[in-house]
């Protein structure tokens, strides 16, 4: 069993958050925006991008639309000619009225 480190003071938690927003980075596209910019680098149709990747291309053209959410087994196919994966990145915060 993993043991838990509920002892921590105050500084070293914040030290943590601090460390930890320092090492993910910023979300500045959202995932539809992402696939499609992708697959214009490599000058793919759809129908081209998803048969390289190996998906159905309506998948493919509903996940750009931002019509449907892809699973992860699906975004990893979509992301592996670049050489990427999922990552953990942090949201733009909402701005207030």
């Amino acid at each position: 069993m993993q043991r838990v480190h509920r002892n921590l003071s105050r500084g070293e938690i914040e030290g943590l958050r601090d460390k930890l927003a320092d090492l993910i980075p910023q979300a500045h596209m959202s995932i539809p925006e992402v696939i499609k910019t992708l697959r214009l680098i490599t000058r793919k149709s759809q129908a081209e991008y998803a048969a390289l990747c190996g998906v159905a291309p309506k998948v493919l053209a509903t996940i750009e639309r931002g019509q449907s959410a892809p699973t992860t087994k699906t975004l990893e196919k979509l992301l592996r000619p670049f050489g990427l994966g999922i990552g953990v990145v942090s949201l733009p915060q909402e701005r207030g009225p």
